[in-house]
């Protein structure tokens, strides 16, 4: 073993430190002894223990977190409930950590700092009741043991990385001092040539490009650089470095098989443990079985489109026609065994098949239903276990290594709930399932990482004392560096000031920039700081550390991304240019669904139709607490089909008693109620149920007495009837929603609408955005003197159409009567000459889905409100090309 001991401010440099290799590999060579300083302390701790020493059991971060929101949970039991307790026991342990360190005294000041004096009294008494201490009280007591003379200590330890020296670490330098170990920091050598620049980019995207470009250029002419990107705030750009990094240096890893490729560039900041998905699904499907509310569909849809858990890729196809469903058949708010039920009905049917799907589902769920409602954290580890077993997690594939060693990390917290048996004692299974979830927050996942990359991006703490061939500084804005005070607020201020404790001032921050960016000035033979000058209508300056370097240069430097690329190859080549305004012609036979739906898409927009009724796309059911507007739409036809079934005439409306009316609405909407629920297969929450019932109710008696009050006497021949109409050979199917006659034979077609908005405009225009009423008329009876809309609702009630003449209908104009302005009487004459309109734009329309017309034309773009399929038109494409063609024509 050497007697030199190397100690690292970072794990980072201590790794990189143990694989450096020594001038002459061609002689043996000792392997230094190269340690973080924590490292050290828990080695002695160990070996301590090991000769009999008498020491507590130190706690984990975990663990003292857990002990701390339990002292400040009972020391708050009387106050608010807002609280958070959790953060206040983070910022507990940080002012412990602080005291311990800095030797900081508590009870002074502030309330809070007395408050805190209690916390810590309190914390300290449990700790020495069960035999615990925390990580740098442990520290303390090794420090204790070294300057009463016990442990080995090396002849001389060299320093690495340490910007500024705790005080516990000062006093424990100056007890090896004594007690014969040489310690001194290692030494750094200016880099020969160096060369030192500064930038400043218009925004913070800029700067990224920047800080790329230049790195992407290094390895272009040196493969075997070192180089370094260090950002004081990382987490700020962390995925926008490394989506500008990984397009511009392996294009390919953009490829989903691709996703786990060795990266040249490597980012000291992980993510939490539950952001990887593999993880992410585990705690989704326990809090799925430990759940017993019923819960969004949501949660369900993404867990069956997800992967990781029984047949997630052979019964894809199963799982997403299940999601679908779910969305169409089941409520809002729904359970698992809902959705198994759905499963079997459909499966049974034939319509969709997923069965170890369905089976993992009942055996997860089941599992952790059947277990004891408190236990150990160790018997809830196990239970969590074999319930994850149930559900198949993580699924049928082969993981890859970061999936594998995402589990592994996983394993190891359900596995070491055993540690808090003694410290939460038993525990609800929600609270067990809180706790772990937590865990996987707190614990810091990054994949471990193959060789050593060529670039390292790094924080300014991780980039202590390492060396780079080159070195880009980012983000060196006066707002970010020097990082403002923050004080622990637990604590004096004046004492953290006085001992100059970390963050405790701005002359302390003010002080540990400096020395980081003096070590950053020596790390490196090229070395780049940048700054932005905006970011959004933010105007920035740069960091007052800039000064005395060069002056600053703007940059405007930009990656070439897969995308630039591409578009260059492509405007650099000859490209043919397909018009996709034409889809195939239908042939013979060939059916299209949709009805007059069809036409009035094709009106609106070709493609829509095409995309919608052709190619059979559609949008997944968006599912909604309650019930959509288009169910309520259908409930209310069912409700005034059974109203008209039951009258037959305004004869038997105008005879009808007060009493008898109302009799007759409650059997209507009691009989539409239960057709709706059996179309459904499921009944409606009673509560949701007499809720609609009531607007039901209400809404068809004022209905009512807008009928009262038709001029005209009628009675009703047709309720929902359907009808097939050959339209230039595409068969339209359609449901009319009723029809009544009148004394003199006439016919009124009336469709029934419960919106706001009712366009009749269209009616006079070419393209009719609105068919089925002009259908039925034009195309498929004789007698139809008029067509409107009924309007139901709340307020505003009424009919909106044309007919014939004046007064068949209360405030629906005639084509002859001056009030009507969609039929200008120098065009239609009379109401023939609409019919033959009618006719003749339907049939257009007809032809044009015959004739496989699908261009992106928007005839009318307020219909667009209700199009499935409006991201496949692509608009904002194609008002950027349009715009393109017009500056260019303008040149």
């Amino acid at each position: 073993m050497s007697e030199v001991l190397h100690l690292c401010a970072t794990t980072r440099l201590a790794q990189a430190r143990r694989s450096a290799l020594p001038d002459d590999v061609a002689q043996p060579w000792l392997t230094p002894q190269v340690l973080t300083l924590r490292q050290w302390l828990a080695a002695l701790a160990d070996e301590a223990l090991l000769s009999g020493m008498a020491l507590p059991l130190p706690l984990d971060g975990d663990a003292e977190q857990v002990l701390w929101t339990q002292v400040i949970e009972a020391s708050l039991a009387d106050q608010s409930p807002l609280f958070d307790a959790p953060g206040l026991a983070a910022t507990a342990m940080e002012a412990q950590g602080l005291c311990r360190r800095w030797r900081l005294a508590v009870g002074q000041g502030s309330d809070e700092a007395r408050l805190f004096a209690d916390w810590q009294a309190a914390f300290e008494r449990r700790c020495q009741a069960a035999g615990w201490i925390d990580p740098a009280g442990l520290e303390m007591c090794v420090l204790e043991a070294l300057a009463n003379g016990h442990l080995a200590v090396p002849a001389q330890i060299v320093l690495h990385g340490f910007d500024r020296l705790t005080g516990l670490e000062e006093r424990l330098f100056a007890v090896l001092a004594e007690r014969g170990c040489t310690v001194l920091p290692a030494a750094v050598d200016p880099p020969a040539g160096q060369k030192i620049a500064v930038w400043a980019a218009p925004d913070r995207e800029a700067e990224c490009h920047a800080a790329v470009a230049w790195a992407a250029a290094w390895l272009a002419r040196q493969p075997s650089a070192r180089l370094g990107i260090v950002v004081p705030d990382l987490a700020s750009v962390r995925d926008r470095l490394a989506y500008l990094l990984g397009d511009a240096l392996h294009p390919a890893s953009l490829r989903p098989e691709a996703g786990e490729l060795p990266r040249c560039f490597n980012f000291s900041l992980g993510q939490p443990l539950a952001e990887r998905p593999l993880v992410a699904t585990a705690l989704s499907l326990l809090a799925l079985a430990a759940g017993r509310r019923k819960i969004e569909q949501s949660r369900l849809s993404t867990l069956l489109l997800g992967g990781f858990w029984s047949l997630a890729e052979g019964e894809a196809d199963g799982r997403a026609q299940l999601a679908a469903r779910m969305r169409r058949d089941l409520p809002y708010l729904t359970s698992v065994r809902a959705l198994i039920r759905l499963a079997d009905r459909l499966a049974g049917r034939g319509e969709l098949a997923c069965p170890g799907t369905v089976a993992a589902l009942a055996a997860g769920c089941g599992h952790l239903a059947e277990a004891e409602r408190r236990l150990l954290p160790s018997q809830w580890g196990e239970q969590f276990q074999q319930a994850l077993a149930g559900f198949a997690w993580p699924g049928e594939r082969p993981l890859s290594s970061h999936e594998y060693q995402a589990r592994h990390a996983f394993d190891d917290l359900l596995s070491g709930l055993g540690r808090y048996d003694v410290l939460l004692g038993p525990l609800s299974q929600a609270e067990a399932l809180a706790r772990l979830r937590a865990l996987c927050l707190q614990r810091v996942f990054q994949p471990e990482t193959r060789g050593q990359p060529a670039i390292q991006v790094l924080g300014v703490l991780e980039s202590a004392g390492l060396q780079f061939d080159g070195l880009w500084v980012l983000g060196m804005n006066d707002d970010v560096w020097p990082p403002a005070p923050r004080p622990n607020p637990l604590l004096p201020v004046e004492a953290q000031r006085a001992a100059g404790s970390a963050h405790a001032s701005a002359e302390v921050e003010l002080d540990f920039a400096r020395r980081v960016h003096a070590r950053l000035l020596l790390a490196a033979a090229e070395t780049h700081f940048s700054y932005a000058r905006a970011e959004g209508n933010r105007l920035l300056r740069p960091s007052p550390l800039l000064s005395g370097l060069p002056a600053a240069v703007d940059c405007t430097v930009r990656v070439k991304t897969l995308a630039a690329r591409l578009t260059e190859e492509a405007a650099g080549s000859a490209c043919q240019w397909l018009d996709d305004a034409q889809a195939p012609p239908l042939t013979p036979g060939e059916r299209v669904e949709g009805g007059s739906a069809l036409l009035r898409a094709q009106a609106i927009c070709p493609a829509w139709a095409f995309y919608q009724y052709r190619l059979a796309a559609r949008a997944l059911d968006a599912p909604q607490e309650g019930l959509p507007p288009s169910a309520r739409g259908s409930l209310l036809h069912r409700v005034l089909e059974h109203v008209w079934g039951e009258l037959q005439s305004s004869a038997q409306l105008q005879a009808l008693s007060a009493a008898g009316r109302v009799a007759t609405i409650e059997r209507a909407v009691e009989a539409g109620l239960l057709a709706f629920e059996d179309d459904r297969q499921a009944p409606l929450p009673q509560r949701f149920r007499t809720l609609e019932a009531a607007r039901l109710r209400q809404l068809v008696d004022r209905w009512l007495d807008v009928e009262m009050a038709r001029p005209q006497a009628f009675t009703v021949i047709a309720r929902e009837r359907e009808a097939v109409v050959d339209i230039e050979g595409i068969a339209v199917r359609m449901v009319i929603d009723r029809i009544d006659r009148l004394a003199d034979g006439a016919q009124l077609v009336i469709d029934y609408k419960t919106g706001q908005a009712i366009d009749t405009a269209n009616w006079g225009r070419e393209r009719l955005t609105e068919p089925q009423l002009p259908i039925y008329a034009a195309l498929l009876a004789d007698q139809v003197a008029g067509v409107a809309f009924a309007k139901v609702r709340i307020d505003g009630s009424a009919f909106v159409g044309v007919c014939d003449v004046k007064d068949r209908l209360p405030g629906v104009p005639g084509i002859g009567d001056a009030r009507q302005k969609i039929f200008p009487a120098a065009v239609f004459a009379d109401w023939p000459a609409v019919i033959a309109h009618w006719q003749r734009q339907l049939r257009a329309i007809a032809r044009e889905v015959a004739n496989g017309e699908a261009g992106v034309v928007v005839h009318d773009l307020a219909g667009l409100q209700y199009c499935e399929v409006l991201p496949l038109l692509r608009l904002a494409e194609g008002r950027r090309w349009q715009a393109q063609q017009n500056r260019e024509e303008g040149e």
